[in-house]
């Protein structure tokens, strides 16, 4: 029995030791294309649902094959959202779950915002390298909006974002991790400023109407 207790206890410790955590810090997009001069005005309530980015990356080919790389960006993209809109909106409250339409007027509020991670797909390859191997990673990543006034829909959008990156391999293809948060992070950032792109340049959302 000990020796059966001593065998699972290895091989979990061998399973943790091939999996490198890839997980992506907040990036605002500060640079978000507007036509209108000043910050969309007025009290929005934000919800962010992210619940949907998280994916195991496996290497596309037999080199560092035994290494899974877990992708998680709930907390960045959240975190990325959240830091993108204050700079375009006059003043936001993030809320724990959406709030109805009907409710919207009685907490001071013109429109609830809705952003969710649709989805992710990442891809890493080991490039063999003369002295050192190198990873080459990419990711994607889907997201939508909506916005909600007090009399219906005033906005429904989904866009994407791609991110590309190349790093060394490592002794352990610990690598992989570091170019994979690279990949990640530009996919964030770029998915989340075309996000605030299609909110503060909708003069439906402006209006309110």
């Amino acid at each position: 029995m000990k020796s059966r207790i001593i065998m699972v206890a290895a091989l979990a410790s061998i399973t943790a030791a091939c999996q490198y955590k890839a997980e992506p810090m907040s990036v605002g997009a500060y640079n978000v294309y507007s036509s209108y001069g000043d910050k969309l005005p007025g009290k929005y309530l934000l919800y962010v649902d992210a619940s949907a980015l998280k994916k195991a990356i496996k290497p596309s080919d037999m080199n560092c094959a035994a290494h899974t790389y877990p992708l998680d960006l709930t907390a960045g993209f959240t975190g990325s959202v959240r830091k993108t809109f204050e700079t375009l909106v006059s003043e936001t409250e993030v809320v724990a779950q959406p709030v109805d339409r009907a409710d919207l007027a009685a907490r001071g509020a013109r429109g609830m915002i809705i952003v969710r991670g649709e989805e992710i797909s990442g891809r890493l390859r080991v490039v063999p390298g003369f002295w050192a191997a190198g990873m080459e990673t990419e990711v994607e990543l889907v997201a939508s909006i909506t916005v909600d006034g007090r009399s219906g829909r005033l906005l429904g959008s989904t866009v994407s974002g791609n991110g590309n990156a190349q790093g060394d391999a490592g002794g352990f293809c610990e690598g992989g991790a570091k170019a994979l948060v690279e990949s990640a992070e530009k996919a964030m950032k770029q998915s989340v400023g075309r996000l605030g792109e299609a909110l503060t340049n909708s003069e439906r959302v402006r209006k309110g109407s």
